[in-house]
């Protein structure tokens, strides 16, 4: 009787690049985001840069938390800065696009920390992105990629309260449905 043998060679197949792990930092600032998001005494970027509209885009910190946070990234030298994505720009493909009075755009930056601007990712390139952050937060929670040196940490900005589905009710929103993208572009800066 033979015995057959048979050799199996594994070829490792190559598995999408795992970032490193968020900082904690960076988690602990999208939680004090996510709250100026419940607050409806302003609305879009005008959460996070009050002063904007006066041409400062650094952000303030409005508790000990934030303040704690922001102190921290800057002492472990993160550079940090925030885009937001609106669901409107899942609109920006559509024909009528140009008759909407919103803009499709990645509003930002707001500077978290100190920045050299000129080497942030293009705000096109985070508007896509963006984008695809918008529909896979249907069923995801957020994700981080690698663009320009940049990490790219995606959070949903659901609705999670009823003043969030009375405000967004034209636009068909339901609790939980994701209303827009909080990118947190991040770097450490090696000294």
């Amino acid at each position: 009787m033979r015995l057959l043998l048979f050799v199996l060679f594994t070829v490792p197949i190559a598995a999408p690049a795992r970032l490193d792990t968020v900082p904690d930092e960076i988690s602990r600032l999208d939680e004090g985001i996510q709250l100026r998001f419940l607050d409806a005494k302003a609305f879009g970027m005008r959460r996070i840069l009050p002063m904007q509209y006066h041409g400062l885009r650094s952000f303030v910190p409005e508790n000990a938390t934030e303040r704690a946070v922001v102190d921290q990234l800057q002492q472990k030298n993160y550079e940090v800065a925030f885009y937001l994505v609106g669901r409107n720009a899942l609109d920006a493909q559509s024909p009528f696009t140009a008759l909407l009075p919103r803009r499709s755009v990645a509003q930002g930056p707001a500077f978290i920390t100190p920045v050299q601007e000129r080497e942030l990712p293009q705000p096109e390139i985070l508007l896509e992105e963006g984008r695809r952050a918008l529909i896979s937060f249907q069923t995801g929670q957020g994700y981080d990629i690698r663009k320009a040196g940049w990490t790219v940490a995606m959070r949903p900005l659901r609705a999670s309260s009823e003043k969030c589905v009375q405000c967004h009710a034209a636009d068909g929103v339901k609790m939980g449905d994701p209303l827009g993208a909080a990118l947190y572009v991040y770097r450490r800066e090696v000294r």
